[in-house]
């Protein structure tokens, strides 16, 4: 069996899999405590033994294993969790090989396996909920460097008489403080879903995640990009993506069909734990070898 953890800004899902990624039972705890949600993390997995387990955890997140705080929670505006180990506070208590990356790494890696970007060389996946953040797959590994990629904070150029003021506390134009979604209830006074889809919002939006996908396609020329999360689950809005997405390359590059090249992720909601899981297989294959 293999244990799986997506921890999330709003909800922790904990499952254990079978061989071939199934479910065999899963929990689900919203994100308070840290020491509270852990403690209830490893009560389900003493309860359900794993042989490894992968964990994928909003950031920003220490991802640097001859790091001295490798599996920390970094700087986060979720308080509680600023400088916590998350990673070490586990293994305390769970004796087995663990793989440990971001959630949109992880969702990224599920889908890279199992999902849209299934049999292609490189992948994006790009997550636009709460806040904004993206991984990048070649060859079945994640790109990280001096850490996993903060692509959630590059600048955006602004769209003329665009004025409305960044969600994010630290940049003024990026990518993930014009989009993400308290972003889109700033500029409009609602949230997402109680919007019409046609809300001139969404437009603006929609040219901004545009404008993000295309500096992504300059600068790491993936095979695919997955797109996800809330603000893109709205009717009508990867639609409107991919028609300002096309406006502008100007066939500088050669680029996919903007149809086949923006998608939603395959796997859904489920990315995740399947990432998780697939984390989990790699770590203890190493461990064996």
């Amino acid at each position: 069996m293999y244990g799986s953890v997506e921890l999330g800004g709003t909800k922790i899902r904990c499952a254990v899999m079978d061989e071939l990624g199934n479910i065999e039972k899963e929990i689900r705890i919203k994100t308070t405590d840290p020491r509270e949600n852990i403690r209830e993390l490893i009560e389900f997995f003493k309860e359900n033994p794993v042989e490894a387990m992968g964990i994928g955890a909003f950031g920003p997140v220490d991802v640097d294993e001859k790091s001295d705080t490798y599996g920390y929670v970094l700087k986060t505006p979720k308080v509680l969790w600023q400088n916590f180990d998350l990673l070490g506070s586990i293994k305390k208590e769970i004796d087995v090989p663990m793989g440990f990356t971001t959630d949109v790494g992880a969702s990224g890696m599920g889908e890279y396996i199992y999902g849209a970007s299934k049999d292609k060389q490189t992948s994006m996946y790009i997550t636009i909920g709460t806040g904004v953040g993206a991984s990048f797959i070649q060859d079945g590994v994640l790109l990280e460097g001096l850490s996993h990629p903060e692509m959630g904070h590059i600048e955006l150029v602004r769209e003329d008489g665009d004025d409305t003021e960044s969600y994010c506390p630290n940049h003024k134009s990026c990518f993930e403080g014009l989009c993400c979604g308290p972003a889109l209830e700033k500029r409009t006074g609602k949230r997402g879903e109680d919007l019409d889809k046609d809300d001139e919002a969404f437009t603006i939006i929609a040219k901004y995640i545009a404008k993000a996908i295309m500096n992504y396609t300059f600068v790491l020329r993936p095979h695919i990009v997955i797109i996800g999360g809330g603000v893109v689950n709205k009717e009508g809005m990867i639609e409107k993506i991919r028609k300002e997405f096309s406006k502008l390359d100007n066939k500088y590059i050669k680029i996919p069909d903007a149809e086949t090249y923006i998608v939603f992720p395959k796997l859904g909601n489920e990315a995740g734990l399947v990432g998780g899981y697939v984390l989990a297989k790699n770590v203890l294959k190493e461990a064996n070898n």
